[in-house]
């Protein structure tokens, strides 16, 4: 499970700039970041901006 507290200043720079939930996904996925199914689905959902701010 990913926790933002664990994520490099780069890694959140490159989660921000995604522009889509796909890009997110894929970024996790390159980065070895594996996620929850509720991550997944709060990503998917279109909720992936607001977890931005939350420890996944």
């Amino acid at each position: 499970m990913a926790n933002f507290d664990e994520l490099t200043a780069e890694q959140m720079e490159k989660a921000r700039a995604c522009k889509n939930s796909d890009e997110l996904v894929e970024l996790a996925a390159s980065e070895g970041i594996e996620l929850t199914d509720d991550q997944l689905e709060a990503i998917s959902g279109g909720s992936w901006y607001n977890c931005m701010n939350e420890t996944w």
